[in-house]
């Protein structure tokens, strides 16, 4: 692919990660990246381990897919919008009183959100 034609690629999925950073308002830093052909989301919600959760993905789609899957691992929309505003119930079985589990350690630590 030619130089220019790479670089205009890139500039539209910087758009994308930018719309896909607004869409969750504030809740995931996002980035395109140019070396890695991928996208980058970095959780910045207080309900997750302490090294942080960074996920990524090949195309849009999937990245939105990983997010909302890791949404619903840390309990997100509970921290978010509390338990009596749409928050569902962890379900039977389900202990959420311990500690959250550990982040793989070969991700890199959550950038800082918002600051």
């Amino acid at each position: 692919m030619p130089r220019g034609a790479m670089e205009e690629q890139d500039e539209e999925r910087r758009r994308v990660a930018e719309h896909i950073e607004w869409q969750k308002q504030g809740a995931w830093v996002v980035l395109w990246g140019v070396h890695s052909r991928r996208f980058w989301a970095f959780a910045c919600w207080p309900v997750i381990p302490e090294a942080g959760v960074v996920v990524d993905a090949g195309d849009p789609e999937a990245l939105y897919s990983v997010m909302r899957y890791v949404e619903r691992e840390h309990d997100f929309l509970r921290w978010r919008y509390g338990r009596g505003r749409g928050a569902r119930s962890p379900g039977p079985g389900r202990d959420t009183s311990g500690p959250l589990p550990e982040t793989p350690p070969d991700l890199p630590r959550t950038p800082s959100c918002g600051g």
